[in-house]
């Protein structure tokens, strides 16, 4: 980024790591973590997966979620994107863990934090795989292939969770 959003003058310079200031009129812009949210679903001793459908790491494997919208709790952000992506609605969603995580887009890195959050199902739904999601797959819990997982903030989640939460009991 060159030109500063309030003048419009070619003196946008980065000051920080996450902070420019135009040499022309002082504006300060900052780039600061926006907040993501995931979920780690499980039914029968399997992790439901979905394929990315678009860029970044389209085909790989990922937990269902996304960004959280202006004005928008991290628990509606992950109540919409469940249902925007797989059509499952009103499930109960306890919060696990977050995890740093950088997001590549259009040539530019996004800083995000991404929180996750565990839903245990009794019965697998009939899901349908929409928006960002190419399909879903469900893995056994102790067999993830993590050289298949898009993001390094998702495998820590999922490793975190094997190890602090699989098998143990839940409340």
């Amino acid at each position: 980024m060159r030109f500063c959003p309030d003048c419009g003058e070619q003196t946008l310079r980065q000051v920080s790591e996450k902070s420019w200031r135009c040499a022309s009129c002082e504006f300060v812009w900052y780039q600061n973590t926006a907040a993501a949210v995931a979920a780690i679903i499980l039914h029968a001793g399997e992790v439901l997966f979905a394929l990315r459908a678009g860029e970044p790491q389209a085909g790989r494997l990922d937990l269902p979620g996304g960004f959280v919208d202006n004005d928008e709790s991290v628990e509606e952000a992950l109540s919409r994107e469940l249902a925007e992506e797989l059509g499952l609605q009103n499930v109960r969603a306890t919060y696990m863990a977050s995890f740093p995580n950088t997001y590549p887009y259009a040539g530019i890195e996004y800083k995000s934090v991404d929180l996750i959050y565990l839903v245990e199902l009794e019965e697998r739904p009939l899901l349908r795989a929409a928006d960002e999601v190419a399909g879903v797959r469900w893995i056994d819990a102790g067999d993830i292939p993590f050289e298949q997982v898009a993001f390094d903030s998702v495998r820590r989640a999922l490793k975190y969770f094997q190890t602090h939460c699989h098998g143990q009991p839940r409340t």
